[in-house]
């Protein structure tokens, strides 16, 4: 009967030793808290549309918190004046000066300005469109849709071959499908062709210098006794299959030379090329151009 009296007293003196713990802890928190202050409030852009998840920081402390999906935000922190600054992805931080009051809550709403520059417009050119003087016609070039067709645009500038005897050999190397003859060796009367046709005179292409026929007679009798002068041709162009119909019934394709134009920097430019080899060859080229206000020439003697 003395053991279980003495147990019971030592149940008691445990029960009361908590609750005196607990009242202390209670006491403590209370007075920790009315020591903080509570931050609380919106952030939004001018808009009034809520930023989520706006990041929060105070500056001195590096304490801070983040806005929830509707831009509410709250967070405790001890009393004093410090400096909170808010940011978001898209728009311009702030910086704001608050005084953090003993145990009173804060309500600081926050409006942000939206961070979009202009920017300048960008050009961007591949070189794999131009390899080695061998490139594509774009889509659409003037009046003229080339989405898909099969063609080739030799450009001689970036070229290695022998322009000043016309060398086909050379030129033409890099266009698939294309069969060439030489009938004379000064490049006057040139010969291709594609799909296996007869390269004589060039009579399966339609043959144009700059866009307008230059065969005596295309329809009857379209065979090329003429070639422009290869170091005036600033591109040859090639169009075959069905986008080449549109330019004549040549089963070949079309085949057009444009010249070059002359120096839109300077009013006047003279370029003469003498060119000598074996057996007596000479080639003489000589041509003049430029650029007088939107009037731009070019001529040459070759």
């Amino acid at each position: 009967m003395k053991r279980f009296t003495h147990c019971k007293e030592y149940r008691y003196s445990k029960r009361t030793f908590l609750s005196l713990v607990f009242f202390i802890f209670l006491a403590f928190s209370e007075k920790v808290s009315a020591q903080n202050t509570v931050l609380s409030g919106k952030v939004t852009a001018k808009s009034g549309k809520p930023i989520a998840h706006a990041i929060l920081r105070v500056y001195e402390s590096g304490r801070g918190t983040t806005a929830d999906s509707s831009g509410h935000y709250s967070f405790v922190h001890a009393a004093g004046k410090f400096t909170v600054s808010v940011s978001s992805l898209g728009y311009k931080s702030e910086k704001h000066t608050v005084t953090f009051l003993k145990g009173k809550e804060i309500t600081l709403n926050l409006v942000l300005e939206d961070d979009a520059k202009n920017l300048e417009e960008v050009k961007v050119s591949g070189s794999r469109n131009n390899q080695n003087g061998l490139r594509r016609l774009g889509d659409v070039e003037n009046m003229a849709i080339y989405a898909g067709k099969k063609n080739e645009v030799l450009v001689l500038g970036n070229m290695n071959a022998n322009l000043a005897t016309n060398n086909s050999r050379q030129i033409y190397a890099k266009v698939p499908g294309i069969n060439i003859i030489e009938n004379d060796a000064a490049g006057v009367q040139l010969g291709i062709a594609t799909r296996g046709l007869n390269p004589n005179r060039t009579t399966a292409f339609n043959t144009r210098q700059n866009g307008y026929d230059i065969s005596a007679d295309p329809i009857g009798y379209p065979e090329s006794y003429y070639t422009p002068p290869t170091e005036a041709i600033d591109r040859i162009e090639i169009v075959r299959g069905a986008a080449s119909l549109q330019y004549g019934t040549q089963f070949g394709g079309l085949l057009n030379f444009q010249f070059k134009r002359g120096n839109p920097d300077k009013k006047i430019e003279l370029v003469s090329r003498q060119t000598g080899g074996s057996y007596g060859m000479f080639n003489s080229f000589n041509s003049i151009g430029g650029q007088v206000g939107k009037f731009n020439y070019y001529a040459l003697y070759s």
